[in-house]
């Protein structure tokens, strides 16, 4: 049987349990109730919030700042949808911040992501409408259309490159440069043979020479080193023959640079000759035989005199070319020669500074 003691002692712990229940209540609630809260709205246009709920987090930059309040259709215009955000108070939202819906994870429950804001952006008062942003999937929707566009026009170019007519300018212009390189192959043949010989003759002394200078430098290198270091006044005893010597390559250099000049040259004739070629192509159908007959004669000549130019050109820069070998090989004498008296007598160093 309950005696009172026990009746007493259990009503004080239920006295005492309500309590602190009450009053965790009044924390916990009443925190939330008198905190105080910014809020502001986005107004987004012909853009479906589906996944975005109430109570959905809204984020700067990661951090949580609020939720979402309320979402409500425009009463003034259909196409609109109000978002209501409740934001802790004195979060600093700038003018040109943007409001970006954003999935989270794969159940497709979207919330705000605030991002941008400078910091000489105005703030904005509590109660004001943010910017709307684009999502990720706007974003990447307007690029594929915009691939795609760029695509389509692609094809219309190709489509009209491709057309009968460029099909068939292209294989007469291809037509007449087969026959003119058919006609001119053996002056073709010829001038490259002659730059060949030109190589093979000189390739042995070329060899020759390199091969002398890389002995004379292992044999001497020590010899060098004491010679770099006492060889001032050598240097301008030999000034005029080295000048000499200087002067016979940078001949050989210049008759180069001509060769190549006449090449481009050559070349920028038989770019005029194929032009013609193309232009002869295209007025076929209008032109006489014999103007035609005319204009092939008159484009041979002109192919034949660039060809024997070439060949002279060659034939002029082998001469220089030896003339330069000969002027290497005899400078390589010269320091052999006075690598060998340095090696017999050192003593002369010391006398050339004197």
């Amino acid at each position: 049987m309950v005696t009172g003691a026990q009746k007493i002692r259990l009503g004080i712990f239920l006295f005492v349990t309500t309590v602190l229940l009450l009053v965790t209540l009044v924390i916990v609630a009443g925190k939330g109730l008198l905190e105080k809260r910014d809020h502001y709205f986005i107004q987004y246009s012909n853009i479906s919030v589906i996944g975005l709920q109430s109570g959905s987090s809204v984020k700067y930059y990661g951090i949580n700042v609020g939720q979402v309040d309320e979402i409500s259709i425009d009463n003034n215009d259909i196409n609109n949808v109000t978002v209501k955000l409740s934001l802790k108070k004195g979060t600093p939202i700038k003018e040109d911040v943007l409001a970006t819906l954003v999935s989270v994870g794969i159940t497709g429950i979207k919330q705000v992501e605030l991002t941008g804001g400078t910091n000489e952006a105005k703030l904005l008062t509590p109660g004001s409408n943010i910017q709307p942003g684009t999502s990720y999937m706007e974003d990447i929707t307007g690029k594929a259309e915009l691939i795609a566009e760029k695509f389509e026009l692609l094809l219309n170019n190709f489509i009209a490159l491709s057309s009968e007519d460029n099909r068939i300018k292209v294989g007469n212009i291809l037509t007449s440069t087969q026959d003119l390189v058919a006609e001119n192959r053996k002056v073709l043949n010829a001038s490259l043979g002659n730059m060949n010989a030109l190589l093979e003759e000189n390739r042995k002394g070329l060899k020759q020479t390199i091969n002398s200078f890389n002995k004379l430098i292992e044999e001497n290198r020590i010899t060098l080193s004491l010679v770099l270091k006492n060889t001032n006044s050598l240097i301008e005893e030999s000034r005029a023959p080295l000048h000499k010597t200087f002067s016979q390559m940078d001949s050989a250099s210049l008759a180069m640079a001509s060769f190549m000049m006449a090449t481009r040259q050559s070349l920028s004739k038989l770019d005029t000759v194929l032009n013609n070629a193309a232009i002869f192509s295209d007025k076929l159908a209008d032109a006489n035989i014999a103007a035609i007959t005319a204009d092939i004669n008159k484009t041979l000549n002109t192919v034949n005199e660039t060809f024997t130019h070439v060949d002279l050109t060659i034939l002029k820069t082998r001469q220089d070319l030896i003339k330069s070998i000969e002027s290497l090989k005899l400078s390589a004498e010269y320091l052999s020669e006075f690598s060998r008296k340095v090696n017999d007598d050192p003593s002369l160093l010391l006398r050339s500074k004197r």
